[in-house]
């Protein structure tokens, strides 16, 4: 989705151990912070707004604006002493401006440690003491803590003058004062705000009922006919056309957003774009409405409507007047952290929990796979194009052409020529490595797209005006233009994390005039009805902008199987009047993430459960685990606001599980075997591809074991698997039943097992980098000279560059990186270098010319000239081709055939070039 993207600002993130190294009184340097990786980038936010106001700091991305003006300036300029200076003090000031001293993250080492931390701590002078963990922090042991000399006046304002006598769950009210620390955008302040009660509906279906109240194993019964009460605007409102269209302008959207996720005091959720002026006019025929506080309210003085699911503490005081008062009385700015895109994708890729619990013929799974395998065959073999192509996607036009980064894609698109660079050869060969080993874990590509998710605000209106609630949409339907105007019958619909097949709905997509009216702002979002359980099926899905993934593709649709929703016995929390010493506590229990592991070992049952036939008790079984662990992926959100919960049975997923009591019974012992049998204690094998240190473990067992296997038997392993049991001897069998039993990894004919090994079939041995040809890197540089001085200078940088993304390739090898983490690590490096060089020399034209005579004479890297010089690189490419740039386009008389469609090349004057004559 298009994430509102809020201006970056840097703080510290340390940790316990080293604040205890120190004595919990550290000295840590800004410069000496980046390389240790203890500077981290966050968007703006609420609290660091208030941060800058308390230290009278205004104006602030003008003065950053300015000073990067500034710098672009200089490098433009010949290189001097002055300029050097010039250059050193302006990355200093950008440094003050962007660092936030007053707020740092905390990580806790352990648990205890967080109560020494609240004590209070020293960095570079500045005491420290808690603040809030948010709800991403928590889960990844990082606490928020800001200056001592803030603190107080920042709880104030988090505080927000809510009545404090009323009691709440302290885990949840941590989770509502961290909405503060949400990166946001902010937006003026509407003008007239509706908080109304959520719509409600009532209807039965046949259910799934899991509760592990007072049992080991949780209970589940089938319900037939079971009453379901939904609501069906739970985390979304509506804004008016007028209030959409200023705030898309306010934001510098080249288009009205159908729908923003917003942040106010207590408040989160997504507001939709729909006129229900018209609504009140030609509908309801009445304004007035009454609110959540009982009061009447002209629906014309009014332009965003909040749902108390989106205003957490409504409760908390006596009316809209006094809780606007308060807002303002503590300076809260409306945000926007993310707004629905201009338009959807076309093709998107799976993961393999939607494909998991499909049950799949090999052709059919050929036919899935098809489009993928096209599109790496189209790319492998060498033409420049079709790897513009592959790199950019099948949508370049004359509009976006040359939009993006100044990065080799844009420099093969300027000058062909690139297609013999070395550097380039090797980035597309990794691309489509990469895509190749997502493929293999499931990620395919279809026809389909995520959206963010809507209830009917068709039926929230009816409920705003005391109606009853029908709705536009009837059971089994959804509503989305870009489905409905690719003329879509039916689409299969999957949300992450997913756990069976219960999870997998296939709906009809609604199409009709009235349709097309009432919601013609929805260009990009997902209309779901109010009259089925959908919403529960997708694990609990709800509007406050959670995504949903459609496609029509055909097998997916066509290979969907019917099935009840599953439901899960909901806990709840105690409430309390809330202490610092709850939230503390509220913090603890929160800590650690175990969702990912329990979806892991739910994908570990498919894999086992492909070993048996349907109609066996283990399969059955398995089948009643797997459902279950939606219970247990529930348990793990439900910890993190604060709700004791039971974990899966290590029995399920763990050999000492199944340990036998001292004095075991016949049933014992026949539980134990059975339980074994079917212990889902690997990982299944395509997800070597997923963690890195499975692949060394895997690759290591099978160099090993086929090296014993050569020894004994004059056989390679492949062979050895590949013989039928009928013609092996018994010491082979023997030898096949330990492989099996003591691989790291299991290889049972799961779907996304078979999905991977096609893949590797197709493609491992084949995948080969090009050489490349010979190639004259001088088309890269302009005639601007430098000493030589400033060569070998700009190569020691050069050289510690090289270091510091070795250390990084080994660290990434270990640990699976988020793409956040991964691209604020590069980032941070880049920037220190890019000054560092500036800093000898302040003329980019000049810079450039050295950094590609460093790069391109040596085998090494290449990516440091691309890094440090991309966009000078790009300007002179650009004035050896007279400002043109040619990309590929659809036309079906092309003569570059990719994908299944025809393309051929056109040419466009880039958007920013210079006078190149």
């Amino acid at each position: 989705m298009a994430k509102q993207q809020a201006s970056q600002k840097y703080i510290f993130k340390v940790t316990t151990s080293r604040l205890k190294r120190a004595k919990w009184d550290l000295t840590l340097p800004i410069a000496e912070a980046r390389k240790n990786d203890e500077i981290i980038a966050l968007n703006d936010s609420q609290m660091l707004r208030w941060i800058d106001e308390l230290n009278g700091v205004v104006g602030t991305e003008q003065a950053i604006a300015s000073i990067r003006q500034r710098i672009k300036q200089i490098k433009g300029m010949p290189h001097s002493l002055q300029n050097k200076r010039d250059i050193r003090r302006l990355y200093e000031e950008l440094d003050k401006l962007q660092f936030k001293p007053d707020y740092l993250h905390l990580v806790i080492d352990r648990p205890k440690d967080l109560y020494r931390a609240c004590k209070g701590f020293k960095i570079n002078g500045i005491r420290y003491v808690r603040l809030l963990g948010t709800s991403g922090g928590v889960k990844n042991s990082t606490i928020v803590f800001v200056s001592d000399r803030l603190a107080q006046e920042l709880r104030r304002r988090v505080d927000n003058g809510r009545d404090q006598s009323i009691e709440q769950i302290p885990a949840k009210l941590e989770a509502y004062r961290a909405l503060t620390c949400s990166g946001s955008t902010p937006v003026s302040m509407p003008h007239g705000i509706l908080v109304v009660q959520d719509c409600e509906t009532a209807f039965k279906e046949d259910v799934i009922l899991l509760s592990d109240e007072d049992v080991d194993e949780p209970k589940m019964e089938f319900r037939k006919d079971f009453e379901i009460k939904l609501d069906c605007s739970d985390g979304y409102g509506l804004m008016c056309p007028a209030l959409a269209k200023r705030w898309s302008e306010e934001l510098k959207l080249d288009y009205v957003a159908g729908g923003m996720n917003t942040r106010f005091s207590w408040e989160k959720g997504m507001v939709f774009c729909f006129d229900f002026h018209d609504f009140a006019n030609n509908v309801a025929h009445k304004s007035t409405v009454t609110d959540a506080w009982g009061n009447e309210v002209d629906i014309n003085n009014v332009e965003l409507i909040l749902t108390v699911s989106m205003l957490k503490l409504w409760k908390c005081y006596d009316s809209i007047d006094h809780y606007l008062a308060c807002c303002r009385e503590n300076h809260y700015t409306f945000g926007i952290t993310k707004v629905c895109p201009k338009e959807l994708e076309s093709w998107r890729g799976l993961n393999y929990q939607f494909l998991q619990s499909y049950d799949l013929t090999d052709e059919q799974i050929d036919e899935l796979l098809r489009p993928t395998m096209s599109e790496l065959h189209d790319v492998i073999h060498g033409d420049y194009r079709k790897a513009i192509l592959f790199l950019r996607g099948m949508h370049i036009d004359e509009e976006n052409a040359d939009i993006g980064k100044d990065d080799f894609v844009k420099a093969l698109m300027i000058d062909k020529r690139m297609f013999d660079d070395p550097y380039v050869r090797r980035c597309i060969f990794e691309s489509i490595k990469k895509r190749l080993t997502d493929a293999k874990i499931g990620v395919i590509g279809v026809h389909g797209n995520y959206s963010i998710m809507s209830g009917d605000p068709y039926a929230l209106c009816q409920s705003i005006f005391g109606m009853e609630v029908t709705g536009l949409l009837r059971k089994g339907q959804v509503y989305n233009k870009y489905w409905a105007d690719a003329g879509a019958e039916y689409v299969a619909c999957f949300r992450a994390p997913m756990t069976c097949h219960n999870n997998v709905r296939k709906m009809e997509i609604a199409n009709s005039e009235e349709l097309a009216y009432w919601y013609q702002y929805t260009c990009t979002h997902t209309i779901m009805n109010a009259w089925d359980s959908t919403c529960q099926a997708l694990n609990g899905a709800d509007f406050d902008g959670d995504l949903i993934m459609l496609t029509d593709n055909k097998v997916l649709v066509e290979n969907i199987r019917p099935a009840p929703t599953i439901f899960c016995e909901q806990r709840k929390a105690e409430k309390r009047i809330v202490t610092e010493d709850d939230l503390v506590a509220s913090n603890i229990a929160s800590f650690g993430d175990d969702i990912g592991r329990t979806t892991n070992w739910i994908t570990s049952m498919f894999d086992v459960q492909s070993r048996f036939q349907p109609d066996s008790d283990e399969y059955k079984v398995l089948s009643y685990r797997i459902m279950c662990g939606q219970l247990y992926q529930q348990n793990c959100i439900d910890k993190v606001k604060g709700i004791a919960c039971k974990p899966m049975p290590k029995a399920w997923y763990d050999f000492h599980g199944n340990a036998l009591p001292e004095h075991p019974t016949e049933q014992d012992i026949e539980r134990r075997k059975f339980n074994l049998r079917i212990l889902a204690d690997k990982k299944p094998y395509f997800m070597k591809y997923i963690y890195p240190t499975l692949l060394t473990q895997m690759n290591e067992y099978e160099k090993n074991t086929n090296a014993k296997c050569i020894r004994e038997f004059r056989i390679r392993l492949y062979d050895l698997l590949k013989m039928d049991q009928e013609e092996m001897t018994k010491a082979q069998k023997e030898f096949v039943w330990y492989y099996n039993k003591c691989t790291p990894l299991s290889n049972n004919n799961c779907i996304t097992n078979r999905i991977c090994r096609k893949l590797e079939a197709a493609f491992d041995g084949i995948l080969m980098m090009n050489q490349s040809a010979e190639f004259d890197y001088s088309i890269l540089k302009s005639d601007a000279e430098y000493k030589q001085s400033q060569y070998y200078e700009v190569l020691k940088l050069y050289s510690e560059y090289n270091r510091r993304m070795d250390d990084y390739a080994i660290i990434k090898k270990k640990m699976r990186f988020n793409n956040n983490d991964s691209t604020f690590y590069y980032y941070n490096i880049r920037r220190d270098f890019v000054e560092s060089c500036l800093r000898v020399c302040s003329n980019s034209r000049q810079l450039c010319n050295i950094v590609l005579d460093i790069c391109y004479r040596r085998s090494g890297t290449k990516r440091f000239a691309w890094s440090i010089c991309g966009a000078e690189i790009i300007q002179n490419l650009l004035e050896k081709n007279n400002g043109m740039i040619c990309y590929p386009s659809l036309d079906p008389d092309g003569d570059i055939t990719y994908g299944g469609y025809s393309f051929s090349m056109r040419r466009k004057e880039y958007a920013d070039a210079r006078d190149y004559s």
